[in-house]
């Protein structure tokens, strides 16, 4: 393991992220059932990682992931996590080279790809994550199956109510058991690199601050107003089977917003389909596309497959012949279900920004909308067509089918204190009794040791607390925190529940380092 010890600086120095926390994953040893992937349970140690966690990582002990954004919002590295499993990496890598952008491909361990921009230096994760967007976009990989790290413009991790603060997204680290693994750095042949010469072979490739900032995107005079759905179109050559006739339904829209005379449109679309489409359409195909694009309400179809994989909204509203605002899709990464006692939450990264959501939140669009405006985002809403009937419905079932379940913090000890939390406010809201048939008047009975209550009682203490539980869910409540069903006490016949009195609450500063590094602007 000697040539870990000598690689573990170089490692680290190009994967460091955030010195507060890290990212940790289990494999459960099983499979999904919708594409063979590995199942892992995933979970945040809120501490730095340390040398022996590196290694770890490296000798392939246990499976670790790192945050790009820094706690001072900046990043050294920032990935395009492209989850395909039939992905071509050699054409892909191909693509890279040719239009010499200086991303580094590893292969995941799912077999897709990390495409990694490393960056000698820090710049703001704002800025790295738009980048990735928009090389994404050119790619051709920018669809929902992909995640842009960092997801987040900025987070919070003062060390108060650590639990509720904005953390950002970690990323699963490369060479996992480095002496036999497939989740390697590929070279520009598609060929592996060993742990000992990745550095070497980064370093021809990592930008400058300065070099990052003028990175830019390859465009034409002739196509700069355009969509970048379309100009990537041009530049990618859509296949057959890949959605040529949504995409030369956007070819048509733009033609029109051109030169709305309907003999002009029409032969200038027909003109770019030979650049756009790698075999043209059937001239009823056409047809088709033409009479859709005569509707007086048309407008460009953003959320078909082929269109999002090529996608940069942020880029297109500031284009002449890009979309409105009030066409405008958010930019939303991969969703997160935070399994947390005794009810989950979710997290959307959502225009650089973690959004704490509710169940009820996510299911119902308005109240969405509602939450997204406490953080200064406006949603629009997703108006339900002839051609689709429940658009929200059909972005929330895409959300669901690519999120990731997430385990609460210390999930045994947070179940456990709010249990006691709960019992105590209870106690505290409710009044007692040493008369134990009172209970059946709204009262709770206690003595040293014990409590007795009924199901009705404790329901609308939760009800007052904000909480609408059915009297399922608040059987299932009391059963976690081991309190016990009974029909009798004192020789009196009554149903209701006795649990042990709650311990004394005592606050618990959860062990988190907080490390506040300087930003790149300031005096060391």
């Amino acid at each position: 393991m000697d040539i870990l010890d000598n690689t573990l600086e170089e490692f680290v120095e190009l994967f460091q992220g955030s010195t507060t926390y890290f990212g940790a994953s289990k494999p459960l040893g099983q499979t999904r059932g919708r594409d063979g992937k590995q199942e892992f349970k995933h979970w945040v140690e809120p501490k730095p990682m340390t040398r022996e966690n590196w290694l770890e990582h490296l000798k392939g002990e246990t499976y670790y992931g790192s945050v790009p954004i820094r706690d001072d919002n900046t990043c050294s590295w920032g990935v395009i996590d492209v989850d395909r499993y039939n992905i071509q990496h050699k054409e892909v890598i191909s693509v890279i080279r040719k239009r010499k952008y200086p991303l580094i491909p590893f292969r995941s361990k799912s077999n897709g790809l990390h495409l990694i921009l490393f960056i000698d230096g820090v710049v703001a994760a704002s800025t790295m994550r738009k980048k990735l967007i928009e090389l994404a976009s050119d790619l051709g990989v920018n669809d929902s199956t992909t995640d842009i790290y960092p997801a987040q413009d900025e987070v919070d991790l003062t060390p108060e109510d650590w639990d509720k603060k904005r953390k950002g997204n970690f990323v699963n680290l490369p060479y996992q058991k480095a002496h036999m693994t497939t989740r390697v750095c590929m070279d520009n042949d598609g060929n592996s690199i060993k742990l000992e010469n990745l550095y070497k072979f980064i370093s021809d490739y990592r930008l400058t601050p300065a070099e990052f900032k003028k990175l830019k995107i390859f465009q034409d005079d002739e196509t700069k107003d355009y969509p970048p759905c379309v100009v990537n179109f041009m530049k990618n050559k859509v296949q057959k089977g890949e959605g040529r006739n949504d995409a030369m339904f956007n070819v048509a829209v733009l033609a029109k917003k051109i030169n709305p005379d309907p003999v002009m449109y029409e032969d200038w679309t027909r003109t770019l389909m030979t650049k756009v489409c790698s075999e043209p359409l059937h001239p009823q195909e056409l047809n088709n596309i033409f009479k859709g694009v005569e509707n007086k309400e048309y407008a460009y179809k953003c959320k078909t497959s082929i269109a999002r994989m090529h996608c940069s909204s942020s880029t297109c509203l500031r284009r002449k012949h890009g979309i409105g605002n009030n066409e405008a899709l958010p930019e939303v990464g991969k969703l997160l279900k935070v399994n947390s006692y005794p009810e989950p939450y979710w997290i959307l990264p959502i225009q650089g920004k973690s959004i704490r959501l509710s169940t009820k939140q996510l299911y119902q669009q308005q109240l969405l909308g509602e939450q997204l405006l406490n953080y200064d985002i406006v949603w629009r809403t997703l108006k339900p067509s002839k051609r689709d009937p429940d658009p929200y419905r059909d972005w929330l079932d895409e959300l669901i089918t690519n999120k990731q379940d997430m385990e609460g913090f210390n999930a045994g000890e947070e179940q456990e204190d709010v249990f006691n939390s709960r019992m105590t406010k209870f106690i505290e809201d409710v009044e007692d009794t040493t008369e134990f048939d009172q209970i059946d008047s709204g009262n709770i009975w206690k003595d040293e040791s014990e409590m007795r209550f009924k199901l009705e009682t404790f329901r609308s203490f939760m009800k007052k607390m904000g909480y609408n539980w059915n009297e399922k869910e608040c059987t299932r409540f009391l059963e976690q925190g081991k309190a016990l069903p009974k029909a009798k006490f004192k020789a009196i016949q009554t149903r209701h529940w006795v649990v042990k009195l709650p311990k004394q609450m005592e606050h618990k500063n959860k062990d988190v380092k907080f490390i506040k590094a300087k930003a790149a602007w300031e005096d060391n």
